[in-house]
């Protein structure tokens, strides 16, 4: 047992010397000189010992083939998806005015019927074009719109479409109206006026950089004028008038920026009802807005519009459907 006590401390000295060095080493200072690249404690001999910095290495940039790379990027610009993340929107701030005419190039379909109000002898319905021979595709409607933001998100506007038709026809067969018969292949002269005036308000739903939405509520009074004779005799006349309620939704949507102007979409959805009538309407088009000076745009738009109105009683029937493509142009200041 005594034997083995100087071994043990022998061994036991000398763990603790290695543990001492350590610790002494981790506690050094490890500053350098910045001018020889030695450490602070060396002796001064070591100092003079000096360092060769390897060579800078030098970087060599590598521009990609541009052709390939031209391409996909012309095509990503291309891509409507791509379109609307930085899109602007320029729409109507308050006291601004958006005035514009608008020419529609018009399918018009129409029937009519006024007879007596007694269930089973009831006239039958009268057709624009195969009894009175009123033109049935080919016509331009024109019309003004009128718009001011008299509010941030609120606004007013004002349309006005007349429509002027008249023609000479001899119809395959014969047909009553208000009273009246008309023979076949015997000549009848017809003639329709349409006028419409639309007033209403309309109130920003949603409103951001790159699109817009808005509810609108409109009156809307429609007069139709119909004579229907043979030029022997005096016509028969009738004056209808509507007076209807309209209310729906539309919306426009920013597609592209290109140097200042916008390509936009636009979309509008509504009903018309009161007046025993019924109606409703649906417009889609591009818009392109042009900067003329700050906050002033000048517009133009085209699409494809749709509108139905008719007013149905039991002796008295006179529906009109107008749809066709259109284009407007405008100003916005």
């Amino acid at each position: 047992m005594l034997g083995n006590y100087p071994k043990f401390v022998f061994v036991l000295a000398l763990f603790v010397t290695v543990i001492a060095t350590v610790a002494w080493a981790e506690s050094s200072p490890t500053d350098y000189d910045p001018c020889i690249g030695a450490r602070l404690d060396c002796p001064p001999g070591a100092k003079g010992i000096t360092k060769v910095k390897p060579t800078t290495p030098e970087a060599i940039k590598v521009r990609p083939y541009p052709g390939v790379t031209s391409r996909f990027e012309a095509l990503s610009r291309l891509n409507p998806m791509n379109w609307w993340a930085d899109c602007f929107l320029p729409t109507p701030a308050k006291g601004q005015f958006m005035v514009g005419p608008k020419v529609t190039f018009a399918r018009i379909q129409g029937e009519v019927r006024r007879g007596l109000d007694v269930a089973g002898l009831q006239s039958s319905l009268v057709d624009f074009d195969d009894h009175l021979g009123l033109k049935k595709s080919g016509n331009i409607v024109w019309s003004v719109d009128a718009l001011y933001q008299f509010r941030p998100r609120w606004g007013i506007r004002y349309s006005f479409t007349p429509i002027f038709q008249e023609a000479t026809s001899f119809p395959r067969t014969s047909f009553n109206f208000m009273g009246t018969t008309f023979a076949s292949a015997t000549e009848v002269r017809s003639k329709w006026d349409h006028v419409e005036h639309r007033a209403g308000i309309y109130f920003n739903l949603s409103q951001t950089q790159h699109s817009l939405t808005n509810l609108y509520a409109d009156w809307l009074n429609v007069q139709d004028k119909l004579s229907i004779g043979t030029g022997v005799t005096s016509p028969v006349v009738w004056n209808d008038t509507k007076n209807m309620a309209v209310t729906g939704l539309e919306f426009s949507r920013c597609l592209k920026n290109f140097h200042g102007n916008t390509l936009a979409f636009s979309g509008k959805g509504g009903i018309a009802f009161l007046n025993d009538s019924i109606g409703y309407e649906a417009e889609v088009g591009l818009s392109y807005l042009i900067p003329i000076k700050t906050g002033r745009f000048g517009i133009v738009q085209g699409g494809y519009r749709y509108s139905h109105l008719k007013k149905d009683k039991q002796a008295e029937v006179f529906g009109t459907t107008i749809d066709g493509a259109f284009l407007q142009v405008g100003f916005l200041f």
